[in-house]
C-alpha cells in the first residue's frame, strides 16, 4: 500500500515483521467437554502441533451445540506447517490432534473454520513481532505524526498481540494529535 510519508516512517512501516498464527474453530453437536469431562472454560495446553485447545468461558451447562478453539498456534514450525495447508486441511489436522485429547471429537464434530493470518492479504500476520534491534531502530519513527498520518495499533505499542496494546496506542495517538492541534 502506497502511503505518503517521509523516509523514516516508510522504513519503520517496512521494518515491522508480523508473526504467523493459525486458529481453528470447531463446532460440535454438544458441549461434551462440560458434559463428559466437567471442563468449564480455560485452556488445555499441549505439546501437539495445535498448541492449545480453548474452551468457552460463557453459557456453561447450555444444551446443544458448542464451539471450541481447537488450535491456536503462532510462530515457529507448527504455525508455518498449518499456514501452508488449505483451510479444510487445517480443520482436519486440528481434529486429528485434538481427538488425542478428546476422543469425542470424532463422533461429535459438525463443522470447522480455520484462519491463517500469515496468509491473509490485508494483514500478512497476526501481530507485530518486533526484535529488540528492530524496535530500537524503527519504533519511534513508526509512532511519530508524519504530516497528516499517525499510526495506532498493537504493532505501535509495547504490548504486542493484545487488544490492550492497540487501545493504549490509539489513546496515545489521539492525545498527541490533540496536543498538536492545541499548539496551532
Amino acid at each position: 500500500m502506497e502511503v505518503d510519508v517521509g523516509a523514516p516512517m516508510q522504513a519503520a512501516i517496512g521494518a515491522v515483521p508480523y508473526a504467523s498464527s493459525v486458529k481453528v474453530g470447531l463446532q460440535f453437536k454438544r458441549r461434551f467437554w462440560e458434559e463428559d469431562e466437567l471442563i468449564f472454560g480455560g485452556i488445555s495446553y499441549t505439546d501437539l502441533p495445535i498448541t492449545q485447545i480453548s474452551y468457552p468461558s460463557t453459557s456453561y451447562n447450555t444444551t446443544g451445540k458448542g464451539v471450541l478453539l481447537g488450535c491456536y498456534t503462532w510462530n515457529g514450525p507448527n504455525s508455518y506447517e498449518f499456514t501452508a495447508m488449505s483451510p479444510k486441511d487445517r480443520v482436519t489436522r486440528a481434529m486429528e490432534y485434538g481427538s488425542q485429547i478428546h476422543p469425542q471429537y470424532k463422533n461429535e464434530f459438525e463443522n470447522g473454520v480455520a484462519v491463517a493470518w500469515h496468509r491473509s492479504p490485508f494483514t500478512l500476520g497476526c501481530a507485530g513481532d518486533w526484535t529488540d534491534e528492530g524496535r530500537k531502530e524503527h519504533y519511534n519513527n513508526l509512532c511519530q505524526i508524519d504530516g497528516r498520518i499517525v499510526l495506532a495499533g498493537e504493532h505501535a505499542s509495547y504490548i504486542p498481540a493484545w487488544q490492550e496494546g492497540a487501545i493504549l496506542s490509539s489513546l496515545n495517538a489521539i492525545t498527541r494529535l490533540h496536543q498538536r492541534v492545541l499548539q496551532r
